[in-house]
């Protein structure tokens, strides 16, 4: 299997290679697109070699398109996940749009966790059983339009005179020349996932995907007038007020304390422990990070990332992290020691202080992102839904793709809350 050096660009490797579609590369490694030969686009395998032209492109304060963000994934890649920045161009007005994409198998049966489906009932573990054989027969490297470790757009972003139809059709070709790309390097792509895209951001239906929904994102939206706690506070109904005391009481005993890069390394045993904890209780994830991504994460983003630990007479019992970007408080991964969950109210008193954070900070909204859907709607958070689509190489295959997902999709019943007067 060959290999091309990190930080090249993979468009070089065309010029010395045959393409199975035709593809005409011109002699700087620019690879016109079929749909408009106006636009080309070209590979990179690493962010330090596109960075001053990815930055004329994607926003200078959205954190996760930044350098920082992505050279930490590339430092402590989630599950042995690759990547490829592609630039997009034209001769008139340069660099018009950046994507961003991962490479990774992806194996359903170690990503969906059947047993919380499973109701006690005979029935029940039969059905789990029977999705987990299912499930086992989907093992395939994806080529992912998107960030698995982030919930929402992050897989594309183009200059706002460019139509949403023109977006997506120019990032299509551009995976059609990637794919026989990939193939020399021994990875063959069988399947190709778009993630969380919004109402006015859809792809056009003649594509083929198979969209569907899973679990919402929940948005605490930060109101102009609370401009600290206690302004938030006297916005919650009666019984809210009660609870939140009531919650913050159970945690008086617990130390906060914000860690710095090197005591983020010190604690990357304990962290990675109660990460781990808490992402196995998901009843789907696609990855799982490394022991050392929050030490990076938090190495390359300085103060705009902040690792809050929470100490029970010395000893680290939960740890959450916050990112800024773009107006926005992001709540990122956290993990806690069950024991003290319950007793502490660990995860609760987390919630609340992502939303005090976000206040302090002066943010718009704080991101919660998806699962426990009903608790952080407790503490202010609403639901949006993000469409997904997903297309497998094989049509014989592929046309079974809706019914799958319906079959295998797990399910999560919960009511919305409203806190708020």
């Amino acid at each position: 299997m060959s290999s091309i050096p990190l930080g090249s660009c993979i468009s070089d490797v065309l010029t010395r290679s045959t393409i199975s579609n035709g593809d005409v590369v011109t002699h700087d490694g620019r690879i016109p697109l079929p749909i408009d030969d106006t636009v080309s686009v070209q590979f990179y395998t690493s962010i330090d070699a596109v960075i001053d032209r990815w930055r004329t492109v994607v926003p200078r304060d959205d954190t996760f398109f930044g350098k920082e963000f992505l050279k930490a994934l590339e430092l402590a890649p989630p599950s042995d996940a690759q990547f490829r920045y592609a630039l997009f161009s034209t001769d008139e007005q340069g660099d018009i749009g950046i994507g961003y994409y991962q490479i990774k198998t992806i194996r359903l049966d170690e990503s969906i966790r059947f047993d919380k489906d499973i109701s006690g009932s005979r029935a029940s573990r039969i059905l789990a059983s029977v999705k987990k054989s299912v499930a086992s027969r989907f093992r395939a490297y994806t080529l992912v339009v998107g960030n698995l470790t982030l919930t929402g757009n992050y897989g594309m972003y183009f200059n706002d005179d460019i139509t949403v139809e023109k977006k997506f059709a120019l990032v299509e070709q551009s995976l059609d020349i990637l794919k026989p790309i990939l193939k020399q390097e021994g990875i063959k792509v069988r399947g190709v996932f778009y993630k969380d895209y919004l109402d006015n951001h859809q792809m056009p239906a003649n594509y083929g995907y198979t969209k569907f929904s899973v679990q919402p994102t929940m948005t605490v939206h930060i109101k102009p007038e609370w401009k600290t706690t206690e302004d938030y506070v006297s916005a919650m109904k009666s019984k809210y007020r009660v609870r939140m005391r009531a919650a913050r009481k159970k945690a008086i005993d617990i130390q906060k304390r914000v860690l710095s890069a090197s005591e983020v390394n010190s604690y990357e045993e304990q962290i990675s422990k109660l990460y781990r904890y808490v992402s196995d209780q998901a009843a789907f994830n696609l990855f799982l990070l490394k022991n050392n991504y929050f030490y990076h994460l938090k190495d390359q983003l300085g103060d705009r990332m902040k690792v809050t630990g929470y100490f029970l007479e010395d000893k680290m019992v939960g740890f959450y992290t916050s990112i800024l970007t773009h107006g926005a408080l992001d709540a990122h991964f956290l993990g806690y020691d069950h024991k003290y969950n319950g007793s502490h109210q660990l995860y609760l008193n987390m919630l609340y202080d992502l939303v005090e954070e976000g206040i302090e900070q002066g943010v718009a909204h704080v991101d919660m992102s998806r699962t426990a859907l009903e608790i952080k709607s407790s503490v202010g958070a609403t639901p949006t839904d993000l469409h997904l689509y997903l297309k497998l190489s094989s049509k014989a295959i592929d046309k079974y793709t809706p019914k799958l997902l319906e079959f295998l999709s797990p399910k999560e019943e919960w009511k919305a809350r409203n806190p708020f007067k």
